[in-house]
């Protein structure tokens, strides 16, 4: 790449300067106009070199990154078969332990395989430096040493090598060189270096590409790493030659030469600056345009995709317990069928009946939001959403031992929303906390104005959410519940509710430990506070003194 410093620039400036430096021939009144034009053919020529030179680095620096995104293409070759290695190893064990015949069903054949202790020496290379050893812990402080030839391992890698042109090198882990799929051995400090310190491109001058089997032009080297965690960190580096980036800079100084050459005339000069300026604004705006058409794009796709996703979920949820929320309701309606005198009987099957359709009207509602509608708005006293959650809870916090404190501020305006969803929403929430506190620990839920908004809010004293996991946390199926604790869907649902509520969902730490979840819902402008029920007030079905006892 032509540098600004370099030895080419004298010489192009000079070519138009012998014609129109001719003082003795030009008149003392054109003798200024004559500077103009010097002046201009000088800034255009400059400018010129100077773009010259900025799109022969972005055409390097584009070369490089395709080298680079072929080296990512190379790990993750190389990464799928040092998985499939550490999968025979397990089955290698596995049968060893069984005593059973290695199954065929093999990824590799291999050298050498066999199972020792953890305590034994690690198993050495072959002499004939074809092939590797690689150990595998296995199960019950067991390992498995395989020897695999270096044929088998990199068979495929190299179908992106071209002679004197591209060379793919792989370096194994603890090695101070590289090795070709083809099972040739190369030595480039700069590479390795490069590689250690976490570069992604390298340039390598035409002094030093012999060494990587290429021609003496400058090449390009794309990086890339593969952490195969028992098997070692491997690198793989592919470097290509850049002989027709530098054929087409040549070409592009050529045509350099002739426009500076034919720019000695002022209004040609100006012309061709005014011409620049508008491309350069044509191609800001563009340029703007084409980022906020992608900006778009982008926000489109995640819609559909949280939408998607939602749907999906709703659909699935309604299908499989519509069936057994029919046959719950049937069952309650022999039940209250069989004994029309029996009050506590009647009382029982029409609480029944009321929480099947309670159900069914959350999964209406949450099916609703999944396919875009708007939930169905109705005035509510915050004070009731949060008696509503309770007494759906109630139950899993006396299983669990947790005492649930609510404290409700008043007095409070009404909110519009979509009440069954809401009491969702902060049903989920008090179940993640139920979930999160220990045996004998207590989860406060709030409500109280702020502002322009109403806040609910859930806290427990449990262990807290890592902080790089909260920006993942409303994620569809994210989850850091063990295996069959949790979906991942939970919190994604609660989000959801309150985006379409126009409101959001924020989570964070709670001092001294502990976590933090709150739903924020705009309030209609002009509201005031009307008579709200007071929330210490028992909820249906929740027995007296709940609020503010162990439940």
């Amino acid at each position: 790449m032509l540098s600004p410093g370099g030895a080419q620039a004298p010489r192009l400036l000079r070519v138009p300067l012998p014609v129109l430096s001719v003082p003795t021939a030009i008149p003392r009144s054109n003798r200024p106009l004559v500077l103009w034009m010097i002046a201009a053919v000088v800034g255009v020529g400059s400018l010129a070199y100077w773009d010259d030179a900025r799109e022969s680095a972005a055409v390097l620096e584009e070369f490089g990154q395709e080298q680079a995104t072929l080296a990512d293409t190379v790990a993750v070759s190389l990464a799928t078969r040092l998985e499939d290695v550490r999968r025979d190893a397990l089955v290698f064990a596995d049968d060893a332990a069984n005593g059973r015949r290695t199954s065929a069903q093999l990824s590799n054949d291999y050298l050498d395989v066999k199972v020792v202790d953890a305590s034994a020496p690690p198993p050495s290379e072959p002499a004939d430096g074809q092939g590797f050893a690689l150990s595998v812990p296995a199960h019950e402080g067991r390992r498995v040493q395989l020897v695999v030839s270096a044929s088998e391992l990199f068979a495929g890698l190299g179908r992106s090598q071209r002679p004197n042109a591209v060379t793919v090198l792989i370096l194994p882990p603890r090695a101070d060189h590289f090795l070709t799929p083809d099972g040739r051995t190369l030595k480039h400090a700069a590479v390795l270096d490069a590689l250690k310190d976490g570069g992604s491109t390298l340039t390598v001058p035409k002094e030093e590409a012999g060494r990587l089997g290429l021609p003496p032009r400058m090449a390009r080297v794309g990086l890339a790493r593969v952490d195969a965690g028992p098997l070692g960190r491997w690198g793989v580096a592919v470097a290509a030659t850049a002989s027709r980036e530098r054929d087409r800079e040549r070409r592009d100084r050529l045509r350099l030469v002739l426009s500076i050459a034919l720019a000695a005339g002022l209004v040609l000069a100006f012309g061709g600056f005014a011409l620049r300026k508008q491309r350069q604004e044509l191609e800001l705006a563009r340029g703007l345009e084409e980022a906020e058409a992608a900006r778009q794009r982008e926000e489109r796709l995640e819609r559909e995709s949280r939408a998607a996703t939602m749907l999906t979920l709703a659909s699935g949820v309604a299908h499989e317990l519509s069936t057994p929320l029919g046959v719950i309701a049937g069952r309650a309606e022999q039940l209250a069928a069989r004994a029309p005198d029996d009050e506590r009987t009647q009382r029982s099957a029409g609480v029944i009946l009321a929480q099947v359709e309670h159900v069914s009207r959350v999964l209406r509602g949450l099916l609703g939001l999944a396919r875009g509608g708007t939930p169905s708005l109705e005035e509510v006293p915050p004070a009731a959403v949060v008696r509503g959650a309770l007494a759906l809870v109630e139950h899993r916090f006396a299983q669990a031992e947790v005492s649930l404190t609510p404290e409700v501020a008043e007095p409070l305006p009404g909110l519009r929303c979509d009440r069954r969803l809401l009491e969702h929403a902060l049903v989920n929430l008090l179940l993640n906390a139920c979930d999160a506190s220990p045996r004998g620990g207590t989860v406060r839920v709030e409500a109280q104005r702020d502002g322009d908004e109403l806040a609910f809010a859930v806290t427990d004293a449990g262990a807290g959410i890592p902080a790089a996991d909260i920006a993942r946390a409303t994620e569809p199926f994210f989850t850091t519940k063990p295996s069959g604790k949790g979906s991942g869907l939970g919190l994604a649902i609660v989000n959801e509710i309150a985006k379409s509520h126009r409101g959001s969902l924020t989570l964070g730490p709670s001092a001294p430990h502990g976590t933090r979840a709150c739903i924020r819902i705009p309030l209609e402008p002009g509201v005031e506070s009307p008579g709200v029920e007071s929330p210490g007030v028992e909820s249906p079905g929740v027995e007296s003194g709940v609020a503010h006892a162990r439940v």
